[in-house]
């Protein structure tokens, strides 16, 4: 029962932490089924949608494949990833084929702001290289969007009809700038991750600094405390835009992950 010299310790180690999951799990369950957030699995499906998945390799291959599914070169403007999902800026939404991408290994699609994102899971940043590593040396054949057939057209559309469209936040900087104060200031913030589709996930340098009624005035739905001074941050579907807004504001030397 000693660790460290102090009787006990483990014990409260092993209890805290069942406590702390039990209850991480019950507040983000409470969470995404009171406000049906959709996270990866939990997409309304049309039942015979005509979309089937498609065998193609990996490497070169599927990151042509994806390109096209965004558009071709031309439409992508802006190519990023994070933990969970493709995080392609598109100049023509339009352009872009959800029901290709679903094809290509996709669990999901949503439009969010001039961005499109694919649900890939822990293998979007890996595509993500794939693909700029790709346009590095592509040719004309980059240039040319996936051309539909008429089924999966309609599935798309149908699709489309039932998806959530996520606006951006106008108050993204003003909440941020009040959230960063109520985490006890830039200097306690160490890394900033936005994870799944809903949480920020932050390491401070001390979690007693932190303000939960202020951060709750600043937007936040729910705070997740987890050892090792580590919190998570329940933001709702712009976790991607508040993460990155964070990110902006605090200073760029240091040892913030970025």
């Amino acid at each position: 029962g000693n660790w460290n010299g102090q009787p006990g310790v483990w014990k409260l180690i092993v209890g805290g932490g069942i406590i702390a999951a039990a209850v991480y799990y019950f507040v983000f369950r409470f969470a995404i089924r009171t406000f049906n957030l959709k996270t990866p699995g939990r997409e309304e499906e049309e039942e015979g949608d005509g979309v089937a998945p498609v065998t193609v390799g990996t490497g070169t291959e599927l990151a042509r494949e994806l390109v096209r599914a965004f558009g071709g070169r031309h439409n992508i403007a802006v190519l990023d990833a994070c933990i969970t999902r493709l995080r392609i800026t598109v100049n023509d939404k339009s352009k872009v084929s959800k029901a290709r991408l679903k094809a290509l290994g996709a669990s999901g699609v949503l439009e969010v702001g001039d961005s499109v994102q694919a649900i890939f899971g822990p293998r979007s940043e890996n595509l993500k290289t794939d693909m700029s590593d790709y346009l590095k040396g592509a040719g004309t054949e980059a240039d040319e969007p996936y051309r539909a057939d008429p089924a999966e057209v309609a599935a798309a559309e149908a699709e489309a009809a039932t998806m959530p469209k996520i606006q951006r936040d106008p108050e993204a900087t003003r909440k941020m700038q009040a959230a960063i104060a109520a985490l006890g200031g830039s200097s306690n913030i160490q890394e900033v991750d936005e994870i799944a589709l809903t949480r920020i996930r932050l390491q401070l340098a001390n979690e007693t600094a932190v303000d939960e009624e202020a951060l709750q005035r600043a937007g936040v739905d729910g705070v997740m405390h987890l050892p090792g001074n580590i919190l998570h941050l329940l933001v709702g579907l712009n976790a991607d835009q508040y993460a990155d807004e964070m990110k902006k504001q605090l200073p760029k030397a240091g040892s913030v992950k970025r």
